[in-house]
């Protein structure tokens, strides 16, 4: 996790409940609480200081991409910013697996490859086309022993 995400995250969990403290907001993202402490103090900085001047217009020769060029480009949908798709049930989603004691970062990582992989098999195996999305219907979980450990 990039630190710019990061701090996009502990803006979103403020702007929800700003009375969160740093250790709160470390055990949610996965982070060290004095990370969290340097973020904050950024986030504090970058609010204190006016806004930026505006960019200054390139010359009147320069061509300029017409609102339509714009619209029609294709949009890598890996810029979409996570706040975009993260919905409430996704938010409760990612809590069960940091209630497990992931860290956020690899809470994502690990659900995303645990269904491309149902994905991928089931087109390796001829199971669905390549670019249809099965329908997956159960995930397979290990007994645990009382011990705690895997049989």
């Amino acid at each position: 996790m990039t630190i710019d995400v990061r701090r996009a995250l502990v803006r979103q969990l403020l702007a929800k409940d700003p009375t969160l403290s740093a250790r709160a907001i470390a055990l949610q993202i996965g982070v060290g609480k004095d990370t969290i402490r340097r973020d904050l103090e950024e986030i504090r900085q970058e609010q204190s200081q006016p806004p930026p001047e505006p960019e200054a217009h390139a010359p009147d020769d320069a061509p300029e991409a017409s609102p339509v060029e714009e619209a029609d480009a294709p949009r890598d949908p890996m810029d979409e910013p996570l706040s975009n798709w993260l919905t409430p049930e996704a938010r409760a989603d990612l809590a069960i697996l940091l209630e497990a004691g992931h860290p956020l970062g690899f809470a994502i990582r690990r659900a995303l490859e645990v269904l491309a992989d149902a994905y991928r098999g089931a087109w390796e195996s001829g199971i669905y086309p390549r670019g249809i999305a099965p329908q997956i219907t159960h995930v397979n979980v290990r007994t645990r022993r009382s011990g705690g450990t895997p049989l």
